[in-house]
């Protein structure tokens, strides 16, 4: 019966919110400031990761910017060279695509 009633008076002092008050504010105040860390630590990563992606893609908008203009270099240069296949290649595929949208 001792063993019985003594579990049920350190039982109750986890039930009753007020015998840790100090120490059940202190750990809150610290949570607290522990997820207003964390926040911040995640707004610093996500710009971080703004910041990269948006490098990559100016990287990538160049590149295929230079790629663009090589083409059409070359195509300026193929048109000069022979400027009656050029034509002739341009008929044809007029021509395919307007057959294709007639279906």
């Amino acid at each position: 019966m001792a063993a019985t009633s003594e579990a049920r008076v350190s039982g109750d002092k986890d039930l009753n919110p007020e015998a840790d008050g100090p120490s059940m504010e202190n750990d809150i105040k610290q949570l607290r400031e522990d997820i207003a860390k964390l926040s911040e630590h995640m707004k610093k990563l996500g710009s971080r990761s703004v910041y990269t992606a948006q490098r990559a893609a100016k990287e990538g908008a160049q590149q295929l910017r230079g790629t663009a203009e090589d083409y059409q270099a070359e195509l300026a240069e193929m048109v000069r060279e022979k400027p009656f296949t050029a034509l002739a290649l341009a008929a044809g595929i007029g021509y395919l695509f307007a057959l294709i949208s007639r279906r």
